[in-house]
């Protein structure tokens, strides 16, 4: 069995790279664990018995801040690695409130923090822009199933943004275009519990992962599926 961590900046991100990766990986093969770090102690948030058929197992550590993502994994790696048998660790975090041109200076930096570990190549990090929301953004069809009256054609309409033909990773701040389309119906998108479990649950995951038109519109998003599938090159 090979054994991956995550570690994440928030709630979001927890709930959607754990249906993601259940998606992806097939829910036979993958076990996860999910982690809230709260100051110096760690509450567990969500645990299922590793069962025989199991050949992936995920521990989430949802570290509350994009700030201590990468620090978080840098504090555990030697005892996750060296003790606890974990052949790799991923840092997942958005690039905003950065800028934009302060992307490859931050990951520039990461991967000199990474390169100081002799097992550096188990290290992998992955800079959503401009924030994970962009990738939900990529299925134009997403609110539609959450609400009818929400096609790309109403929401193109209403606030002038074409789900279809727009580039997600060039949005600002895509949260913010999803809490628009949300006003459209008389809601808001806070990042609550039910609204993130609510998004992941209608996301077309074959459409994400597979359609060849929206990989040069969230290329982060593919970036985090190659370090994904050169994980598992050892199962």
């Amino acid at each position: 069995m090979i054994k991956i961590g995550v570690f994440v900046e928030g709630q979001t991100e927890n709930i959607f790279i754990t249906r993601l990766l259940a998606e992806y990986l097939g829910y036979e093969k993958f076990e996860v664990e999910s982690i809230r770090l709260m100051g110096n102690k760690a509450r567990i948030i969500r645990k299922r018995a590793i069962h025989s058929g199991v050949q992936i197992y995920v521990l989430i550590y949802d570290v509350g801040s994009d700030e201590k993502v990468v620090s978080a994994l840098v504090e555990r790696a030697e005892k996750m690695v060296k003790k606890d048998n974990y052949q790799y660790l991923l840092a997942l975090r958005d690039l905003y409130p950065n800028k934009r041109q302060e992307k490859l200076n931050i990951i520039n930096k990461v991967q000199k923090v990474f390169s100081k570990f002799v097992f550096a190549y188990r290290l992998k990090f992955v800079l959503a822009i401009m924030e994970i929301e962009a990738w939900f953004l990529a299925d134009y069809g997403l609110f539609k199933r959450i609400d009818e009256r929400l096609t790309p054609q109403y929401i193109h309409e209403k606030i002038g943004e074409d789900l279809i033909k727009n580039d997600p990773e060039n949005y600002q701040h895509p949260a913010h275009i999803i809490d628009n389309i949300y006003r459209l119906i008389g809601r808001r998108y806070k990042k609550r519990e039910k609204q993130c479990y609510e998004i992941t649950s209608n996301i077309d995951y074959d459409f994400l992962c597979l359609d060849e038109g929206i990989k040069s519109k969230i290329s982060s998003f593919f970036y985090f599926l190659k370090c994904i599938d050169s994980m598992l090159q050892e199962v």
